[in-house]
């Protein structure tokens, strides 16, 4: 916990870092090769964020100064990026922050740690969180499947639809479930899921129209059983490959294309080697703000108020904000060349068909009794 800092200026490397969250993992390792130089695409994704306030601007500004308050909480805050700025993601987080600041003012004192210095793997991270050796981190659900199988609903594929859904999922009824579920197995409390966006497959040559179209590419797939049984079961050939070594694997042809969320597609700049995208929507990529639970109930009433009014604040901006900045990633990526296809219906229909014969085997490895109940609760959503 040496190397604490307040990061505000816009990152100077890959933007849209949040977005790694979704990518990160216990990928196998895929060719060392360095890769050509890619656009910095950070000046164009901040122009599409919404802007601050005056006034959040100056509490933003602000959060880390010390408080002189005898009675005051600490609050020690981890991030994998390098900033709360250049994500919709990481900038729920800043919302949530500046809530905090408003309401509890000297009360609480706030302290960053950012690229990944209190941690980058799952036992790090949560193990950490367990033993509070610091109070919160912003992580991803999908990350979490070692510890529990709570989030892992969200990696059965076309089980959640399309965007708009997934925000309704996971802010209501089924999320509660899942968090519940996660504070009933770690102690840990996922405050809020961060959108990351649907995923979407991109190929360099052949342009993915119907499910015969993936047979025999090998696409670069999260390392999760989930994932490859279902990719495998759509006639591909799913790699697991570490999301920092993408790039340079497409480049090289070590893989025909990948599945992403458009922030992802973006940051990464995949257009200088994929030409097509599908708009597929066959997951949804959450990420998470979690605290422990034991430490949260610990504080005062007041405390715990204010942590609830502000993770309505960043829940509420995160869609909305992912939304509208996805669009105009997606307006982007479409200028700069990449060919971009809706399947028609008939075809959408035959990827989830065969997808759904996946679910029973999901379903084991989840826990058939708690996979049906998500599953009931996200259909009450779906079936309105």
């Amino acid at each position: 916990m040496k190397n604490r800092k307040m990061t505000i200026l816009i990152a100077s490397a890959l933007t849209f870092v949040g977005m790694l969250l979704s990518a990160c993992g216990s990928d196998s390792k895929a060719p060392t090769t360095p890769t050509s130089a890619k656009m910095d695409l950070t000046e164009y994704a901040l122009s599409l964020a919404t802007p601050l306030s005056a006034e959040d601007e100056a509490i933003f500004k602000s959060l880390e100064e010390p408080s002189k308050n005898p009675d005051k909480v600490v609050w020690r805050h981890g991030n994998v990026t390098n900033n709360m700025t250049d994500s919709p993601a990481v900038r729920a987080d800043r919302a949530f922050f500046i809530e905090l600041k408003k309401i509890l003012g000297d009360k609480v004192e706030l302290q960053f740690f950012f690229g990944g210095s209190l941690g980058t793997s799952s036992d790090q991270i949560l193990g950490g969180l367990q033993a509070k050796n610091f109070e919160s981190q912003s992580y991803n659900v999908g990350a979490m499947a070692e510890y529990t199988n709570a989030f892992m609903p969200l990696d059965v594929m076309f089980l959640v639809p399309d965007l708009k859904t997934a925000l309704e999922v996971v802010n209501g009824e089924p999320g509660d479930i899942m968090r519940q579920e996660c504070i009933d197995d770690t102690g840990l409390n996922v405050l809020y899921t961060p959108a990351i966006g649907m995923r979407h497959i991109t190929t360099k040559n052949k342009a993915i129209t119907k499910v015969s179209d993936l047979k025999g590419l090998k696409i670069r797939v999260q390392n999760n059983p989930l994932h490859l049984l279902a990719f495998s079961k759509l006639g591909s050939a799913p790699t697991p490959i570490a999301y920092a070594e993408l790039f340079t694997s497409l480049q090289q042809g070590v893989v025909d294309g990948q599945e992403n969320p458009i922030a992802n597609i973006y940051a990464q700049n995949y257009v200088e080697v994929q030409k097509n995208m599908t708009l597929t929507n066959h997951l949804y990529t959450a990420g998470a703000f979690i605290v422990n639970n034991e430490w949260l109930l610990e504080q005062t009433p007041e405390f715990q108020e204010a942590v609830k009014k502000a993770t309505a604040v960043a829940a509420a901006y995160s869609g909305p904000e992912l939304t509208k900045t996805e669009n105009g990633m997606l307006d982007y990526i479409k200028s700069q060349g990449m060919m971009v296809t809706e399947l028609v219906p008939a075809e959408y229909d035959e990827f989830v068909r065969i997808s759904k014969e996946t679910w029973t085997e999901a379903s084991a490895k989840i826990g058939a009794d708690y996979f049906n109940k998500v599953v009931t609760s996200i259909e009450k959503i779906t079936k309105k």
